[in-house]
């Protein structure tokens, strides 16, 4: 049995802050946006529930931060984390980049299930300040 999911005004709220955002952005950083309309577990539970839906996708940063983000470069209900994730050291920012990652080969035995590919470095915006 499929079970249709409402959207509530919570999810609503959490949605907009990533819509607005050009950016991924880690869980203090929603939390702040909506100025404590709601609490730490629930936005938890929302951004996962979205992640679990490919409405949105987890990004571990170098940082040991977990970010979420839409994900412009995947169709709608087929996302894949196998493209490049870019954090900017200078401004701080992650963004999806659109460029698809092959898996390594690997050894005989072993099978891919995932993988996630971040680099760090300086954005256009930093780099031209």
């Amino acid at each position: 049995m499929n079970k249709q999911k409402r959207n509530t005004k919570t999810k609503e709220m959490v949605m907009n802050v990533l819509n607005d955002s050009t950016s991924a952005l880690c869980h203090e950083d929603i939390e702040k946006s909506l100025s404590g309309k709601m609490d730490r577990v629930t936005i938890y539970r929302i951004l996962q529930g979205f992640c679990n839906d490919g409405k949105v996708h987890k990004i571990l940063g170098d940082n040991g931060k977990t970010y979420y983000a839409l994900c412009n470069c995947c169709s709608a209900g087929n996302h894949q984390d196998n493209h490049i994730h870019f954090r900017c050291i200078g401004c701080e920012t992650i963004s999806c980049l659109n460029e698809t990652v092959v898996p390594p080969v690997l050894p005989k035995g072993y099978r891919v299930s995932g993988f996630s590919f971040l680099i760090s470095g300086y954005c256009p915006n930093c780099i031209t300040h």
